[in-house]
């Protein structure tokens, strides 16, 4: 925020450092040039830090603190009282090499006043979604992180076979081998006897663990489609499930991730949002880019959209099925059909340059999610209309 907002709209500034059961607090008051520290203990809640403020300090006041665990409930809780509050994206906040050989709370909120009250400041804002949204968010997240504990039990459970001489080998008629962790596969795994007693509980111990994690990933995964089908998201859904290598769990994932879509001026601050903008290392006249993506903001999303896109290399022209149920207008339809094309030819072009299929898939992916946040534009304008 500009230094003339700042002193225009507030009179004081308190920068909080939120733990798990404390508060710290760092104000300014910017019409005496006072300043105040605290530390509020017990889980202190939103009203108990008005409290300390409105008792010490000048209003209207402003308050702000670092993304982190804790993420939005205290801004939320904030706003809900009338008062102004932000959360500052920690990657955005500089911090010196001193603040990093010595880092406490005093330190971190004194630097962090410092930098939203630095007329010149490249503080970000995080934003803050409605609470239907973060549901959806979590929920979404909860399957991911179900998702990636089952592959971590797989690969165990078959690293110990594997330890002992157990290798899967069954092929078809035409000698490809079969898919692991199929009926047949189970049966087999459950068909071993190792040697030792132990090694068998433990086998059977990796054996219980992926088979509940399937079935939760099965549980989740209905309950995902479920929330796909409420009013507030299955417009966008259905729009963005046009886009080839997008499932509903990954539009899911997106539209609860964005929340707003007119919230962003462009499509590169999009790219820029979810980690798919190239970083850059310069120094002196050399001036470009490394080639690396940045992987910040939200990491779920950016997964989601890269592995959506791992059948890329078999893609065609032809569009997709329309799912039963799946509702479009001829605009969206149009949109998505010129996008198809343009990241089948995007991919194809970067394939023939010489680029590995992953780097083409991930330069693939930045236009997807721009794509994405287009068709949502198309269907909020769409809904704004009626």
């Amino acid at each position: 925020m500009k230094e003339y907002t700042i002193q225009t709209e507030f009179a004081s500034v308190i920068s909080m450092d939120q733990h798990a059961r404390f508060i710290m607090l760092s104000a300014l008051d910017l019409t005496t040039g006072k300043e105040a520290y605290a530390r509020l203990n017990d889980c202190p809640r939103a009203e108990d830090v008005i409290k300390w403020a409105t008792t010490r300090l000048t209003e209207p006041m402003r308050f702000v603190y670092e993304s982190g665990p804790c993420v939005v409930q205290l801004a939320r809780d904030l706003r809900n009282l009338g008062y102004s509050c932000d959360v500052i994206a920690v990657s955005s906040i500089p911090v010196s090499v001193e603040d990093r050989i010595h880092k406490d709370d005093r330190r971190d909120e004194d630097r962090l006043l410092a930098a939203v009250l630095n007329p010149k400041t490249k503080c970000r804002v995080t934003w803050i979604p409605d609470e239907e949204s973060e549901a959806a968010r979590d929920l979404v997240r909860s399957y991911y992180d179900i998702v990636n504990a089952v592959k971590r039990s797989k690969l165990q459970c078959s690293s110990m076979l594997l330890r002992h001489g157990y290798v899967w080998d069954q092929r078809t008629k035409t000698g490809k081998l079969k898919a692991t962790w199929t009926e047949n596969y189970i049966s087999w795994v459950k068909s071993i006897e190792l040697p030792k007693p132990v090694e068998r509980r433990t086998l059977q111990f990796y054996l219980e663990t992926v088979l509940i994690g399937l079935r939760q990933c099965s549980d989740i995964s209905k309950e995902c489609i479920k929330v796909c089908s409420l009013p507030r998201f299955k417009p966008y859904v259905d729009a963005l499930t046009r886009l080839k290598g997008v499932d509903e769990i990954t539009a899911l994932a997106y539209v609860a991730t964005m929340d707003d879509f007119t919230r962003f001026k462009n499509g590169y601050s999009v790219s820029r949002y979810f980690g798919l903008t190239p970083s850059r290392n310069d120094s002196g006249e050399k001036t470009g880019k490394n080639g690396h993506i940045t992987k910040a903001g939200d990491t779920t999303v950016r997964k989601a959209v890269i592995e959506g896109l791992a059948s890329l290399s078999q893609q065609n022209r032809i569009p997709k099925i329309l799912r039963s149920g799946h509702e479009i207008s001829a605009e969206v339809e149009e949109e998505a059909r010129k996008c198809n094309i343009r990241h089948y030819k995007r991919f194809r072009h970067l394939i023939s340059k010489g680029k590995k299929i992953n780097v083409a898939k991930v330069a693939v992916a930045s236009e997807m999610v721009r794509d994405m946040w287009a068709i949502g534009l198309i269907v909020h304008r769409e809904i704004s209309s009626m």
